[in-house]
């Protein structure tokens, strides 16, 4: 952690941000308010901002779930975010990939493109992995990368999957740079859920 977590509703003055941080303390989760939530709160116009960005990207989205959660599993392995694999993984997980697809997506390396069924993945998710696979190593989405998932994605989906790898690219640098919840030197893979935050 390299910035103060604001843990509790009373440590901000923004009145926003300290019901929504009241709100996740009543709810009962598990997690409570979590170390990146603990951490946005410091400025507050960018707290809400990134809460109405990626809560439209998580629930208005209308990419296929699989699909979602691969694109954010996939940054998060790229760019070595264990925080972003540790939430993301399980949810892959719980839209249909086998365990040795979550591996496949974890370690294969950058730009490798296999058959429908190859390593635990369908076609669709490796036309996927490769777009995420560009668009996060070389920024650059080479035409026959794009039109692979042209095939696979109307033009409104196409732009929610860039959204959501360009977003999820955003997250991971800032966990990493701000080390949220102290794991930026953890690999993903290596890091799992606590109890509590």
């Amino acid at each position: 952690m390299r910035l103060k977590y604001i843990r509790n509703p009373s440590e901000t003055s923004d009145q926003e941000v300290k019901d929504f941080l009241s709100r996740l303390k009543a709810s009962g989760d598990k997690n409570g308010v979590g170390p990146l939530y603990q951490t946005l709160a410091h400025s507050p116009a960018l707290f809400k901002g990134f809460l109405e960005f990626f809560g439209a990207i998580r629930n208005q989205s209308t990419l296929p779930l699989d699909i979602m959660e691969l694109a954010m599993c996939r940054v998060g392995a790229l760019n070595g975010v264990a925080f972003e694999w540790m939430h993301h993984a399980p949810l892959l997980e719980k839209a249909g990939v086998s365990a040795e697809g979550l591996e496949t997506v974890r370690t294969i390396l950058p730009g490798y493109v296999g058959k429908d069924g190859e390593k635990g993945l369908k076609s669709e998710h490796w036309a996927v992995l490769k777009f995420t696979d560009c668009m996060t190593k070389d920024i650059k989405v080479p035409d026959e990368v794009f039109e692979a998932v042209r095939k696979l994605l109307d033009e409104r989906q196409i732009l929610e999957l860039v959204l959501t790898i360009a977003g999820y690219n955003a997250v991971s640098r800032t966990l990493v740079a701000l080390d949220v919840a102290e794991l930026k030197d953890v690999r993903p893979g290596d890091a799992k859920l606590p109890s509590k935050l």
